[in-house]
């Protein structure tokens, strides 16, 4: 029989009602505007910031300093919607993803899934309801999903052990008496309404529906050894690693863990992590962690002059994309997977259209990528990618300003002054003069100079690229300076020339490998750290650089951190 959407709902869970309760449920544990913890986000001068928002001069970051062991707050999330589809792909076997057609993440700094940003607004909630109803109307077979037939005269204990494994993987813990019977009387209620295929398709959707899903509700359990905080429940825990390392929820194994005691140590939460990392889920939710970090969103909206970069569009722009992406892969998966080789390796993966524009023999065709070497003197890691550079520059020429930004604040971790209200424009150009020399005189205005010896240094010795990344040696008739200079860090001040020396730079620097660290702990918190997470930052920076910049060995180190395994309670904030 046809089914509309909400005909799927029981009515406790249909239109506006369902909308308030999400909506009220976004704001238990502070997750809109309170800063986690922290300060809200865009008040400048203050820790746990997202980039770009700092006012004053820059500091270099040092390595954390342990004192007291302490914990910041573990702010109530909700799946992103990478996360949405992964859950929806495991516990129905749908790999439409639907979440497609949901309003965009927000972001705070540089990831999706900062919990402050992730409120529910009316037309997510919306979404959220239709999609619900969408996926269990898609259901074809119901007596597979529920094991058994729901058909039969005595289904109904069937149907109880169906909610109660169905929803254990969707809620992440094991259901409680009450919420079973509950589900069962939705079945119970809308077979007599329809059929008993149609009820399991209802549970289903109340399911998708709750909270408990669409959120991560996080209490803690026992008393810690942290003032103020508490251990996490087995399941919690088990919750987190999921969300880590696949962006999705526990599989059984996990679950069964969790439920047998067996994520009581640090041992014990090891060996899960390093399983989930060796699973082929790890190569998926690590790459959204990379793609993010290093920007991928900025060369999805970036656009160039079409008669200056005739031959870039949506297909160079994948191109480039997929480079990144295997590139990093690659390393992580089947090379070393030390940063030191993401930031220096001599090789990439091209297709005929990226060969073309290195100007390397490659494949035949756009479908195949390969693995090929790069001249060394040209080339060096993701930072000299097109790929990279093309989204770091503006639609008709190269910017320095705005890849020395990025090097500053995502490879180095250092926050930059917000720029004045009186600040000139760049000169326009001229023939014979170099956009480094109009660069040049825009930075020695004083209302700029004070953020500009922070970033031209870095942006200059990127001047070998053009707008597409392509390497040069001329530029307006003038052989190209690309002499720069690292300043304001903690060990890899001085002078440099070209892309490849800045990488090489940097793939030595302990600032550059801490500094990665601490991006994946802000990723894995959904927050930015703030003076209570010192601890944590410390052992898991230590460890990263005691492993040589073991990048999958770091992944398992997050876990063992306390930030990571232990909760506290978000700051209480009383909205005007």
């Amino acid at each position: 029989m046809s089914r509309s959407p909400t005909t799927l709902f029981p009515r406790p869970f249909r239109g506006i009602g369902l909308l308030s309760l999400l909506l009220q449920t976004s704001c238990v544990g502070n997750i809109v505007g309170d800063g986690v913890g922290g300060p809200v986000p865009g008040q400048p001068g203050q820790p746990g910031q997202p980039p770009g928002s700092l006012a004053g001069p820059v500091e270099t970051p040092v390595a954390a300093k342990c004192v007291t062991p302490a914990v910041g707050p573990s702010p109530l999330r909700r799946l992103t919607s990478r996360e949405y589809d992964n859950a929806v792909a495991e516990l129905l076997g749908d790999d439409s993803h639907p979440a497609a057609t949901f309003p965009a993440d927000n972001r705070v700094g540089f990831f999706d899934n900062t919990a402050t940003a992730q409120t529910v607004p009316v037309l997510l909630a919306e979404k959220y309801l239709e999609t619900a109803a969408k996926l269990a109307d898609g259901i074809t077979n119901v007596s597979t999903l529920a094991g058994c037939d729901v058909k039969a005269v005595d289904a109904s204990s069937c149907v109880s052990k169906f909610i109660e494994r169905f929803g254990r993987r969707a809620y992440r813990r094991p259901l409680a008496a009450d919420e079973v019977s509950s589900l069962l009387a939705v079945w119970t209620s809308t077979t007599g309404q329809a059929d008993a295929d149609t009820g399991v398709r209802a549970v289903v959707a109340a399911v998708l529906v709750s909270p408990h899903f669409l959120f991560r509700p996080e209490q803690g359990a026992g008393p810690s050894t942290i003032a103020g905080a508490k251990q996490l429940t087995p399941f919690e825990l088990a919750s987190r690693l999921a969300t880590l390392l696949w962006s999705s929820i526990p599989d059984e194994a996990l679950l069964d863990a969790a439920a047998n005691g067996e994520l009581s140590t640090r041992e014990q939460i090891a060996i899960q992590a390093r399983r989930l990392v060796d699973d082929p889920r790890a190569r998926t939710a690590t790459s959204a962690f990379y793609q993010q970090w290093l920007g991928a969103q900025l060369l999805a909206t970036t656009t160039k002059d079409a008669t200056l970069y005739p031959e870039f569009g949506d297909a160079l722009r994948d191109s480039m994309k997929q480079e990144t992406e295997r590139f990093i892969s690659y390393v992580l998966w089947e090379g070393d997977a030390r940063a030191s080789t993401l930031f220096s390796a001599p090789f990439s993966f091209v297709n005929a259209r990226l060969a073309k524009l290195y100007g390397v023999q490659g494949p035949a065709d756009d479908a195949t990528f390969m693995k090929v070497s790069l001249d060394p003197k040209q080339r060096a890691g993701f930072l000299t990618q097109p790929g990279v550079l093309t989204a770091l520059a503006s639609p008709t020429e190269s910017s320095p300003f705005k890849r020395g930004a990025w090097v500053r604040r995502r490879l180095l971790c250092q926050e930059l002054p917000d720029p004045p209200n009186n600040v000139p424009v760049l000169p326009k150009p001229q023939p014979g003069v170099s956009l480094r020399e109009r660069a040049a005189m825009h930075s020695s205005s004083t209302a700029c100079s004070g953020c500009h010896h922070l970033i031209d240094g870095l942006g200059f010795g990127l001047e070998q690229y053009d707008a597409l990344g392509r390497f040069r040696t001329v530029e307006q008739d003038r052989p190209i300076d690309s002499s720069g200079e690292v300043t304001s860090t903690e060990d890899s001040d001085g002078a440099f020339v070209g892309g490849v020396e800045l990488a090489t730079r940097l793939s030595s620097s302990k600032q550059a490998e801490r500094c990665v660290a601490t991006q994946w702990l802000r990723y894995a918190l959904a927050r930015h750290e703030t003076d209570d997470d010192v601890c944590s930052l410390q052992k898991l920076q230590d460890g990263f650089l005691a492993s040589g910049g073991d990048l999958k060995k770091l992944l398992v180190d997050l876990t063992a951190t306390d930030a990571f395994s232990t909760y506290r309670a978000p700051t209480e904030v009383v909205a005007p």
